[in-house]
């Protein structure tokens, strides 16, 4: 109905398929933001009712109309799949697969080495352009701007580009452009004034300090997109200085079966053992401290990707 309204139809939603190809047109519905409309999809169940229904009968409804001039795109997160469609939801999410809109190692550094370009940074591209440099080749490209490691080449610091990929991405595997472009503006900025590193633009101390605001930043944006997974972290936020530390037991935190779904969903924890951690993107930004001897970034994100 709010399609048809919206193409200055009058009449009812389900006679619109005839109503464009009587027109001899073809359209393409777009819809996003749906996290804004229904900021209450993991316990409301009108809500989910209503996302179930955009998200599997509405397109199935179409698939069999007989004027094939009517099609739908829907952009929705994965939490939000996940609340809504209970049931067959690994099934829907294997359907829509090769659609999935997702950064990989490759393509981030790509971007970064598009950012420093664009910089005016010599990163001595090949002639072919970024587009056709796998990772080893952007990875070593990117010496100039960070360095191999997060040291001297001789250190036992980790390398900077695996470092950097794993600090911002979730236990999920995922990684938002926008994480990566704000850090490369932080650790630009508070490296302007360290004269030590001749051979790179981004200083280790710089990479490794810029990350807590990296974090605050990014939680604060996550808060405004979802309001299920702000009202956990407000919890959090409210837990004693002793209980805010990577990686915890269930019992000294006290939240809900519901509360840690919601944090596993979105990538903030992994479970190891009978204990979890807490990814780095959004530690810092909680204040949890990390536990001496643990696991260190790359060794947490290596975990996440074997799944435990």
């Amino acid at each position: 109905d709010v399609i048809a309204k919206s193409l200055g139809m009058t009449g009812k939603g389900r006679d619109l398929p005839k109503y464009i190809a009587d027109k001899k047109q073809k359209i393409v519905a777009v819809i996003d933001g749906l996290e804004d409309l229904f900021q209450e999809f993991a316990q409301d169940k009108a809500q989910q009712t209503a996302l179930r229904a955009l998200l599997q009968d509405v397109p199935q409804w179409l698939e069999q109309q007989p004027f094939r001039c009517l099609g739908i795109i829907i952009f929705v997160r994965q939490d939000i799949l996940t609340a809504s469609v209970r049931q067959n939801s690994g099934q829907m999410k294997s359907r829509y697969q090769p659609y999935t809109l997702r950064w990989n190692r490759e393509t981030v550094l790509r971007l970064v080495a598009w950012v420093a370009d664009k910089a005016n940074i010599s990163l001595k591209l090949k002639p072919a352009g970024l587009q056709d440099m796998n990772e080893a080749e952007l990875t070593e490209t990117l010496r100039p701007l960070w360095g191999k490691k997060l040291g001297n080449d001789r250190s036992r610091q980790a390398r900077s580009a695996p470092f950097v990929i794993a600090a911002l991405s979730d236990y999920n595997g995922q990684i938002q452009s926008r994480d990566v472009v704000r850090l490369l503006k932080i650790a630009a900025a508070k490296s302007i004034d360290d004269d030590y590193w001749q051979d790179r633009v981004l200083v280790p101390k710089a990479i490794r300090r810029c990350l807590a605001d990296c974090s605050h930043e990014k939680i604060t944006e996550i808060e405004l997109e979802n309001e299920p997974l702000k009202k956990v972290f407000n919890k959090l936020r409210q837990l004693p200085a002793d209980n805010k530390k990577s990686p915890f037991k269930l019992e000294s935190i006290g939240l809900s079966t519901e509360d840690m779904r919601l944090l596993r969903e979105n990538g903030v924890i992994i479970a190891y053992g009978d204990k979890y951690y807490v990814s780095e993107i959004f530690r810092l930004g909680l204040r949890f401290s990390q536990n001496a001897g643990k696991p260190k970034v790359l060794g947490l994100a290596t975990l996440a990707r074997q799944g435990l």
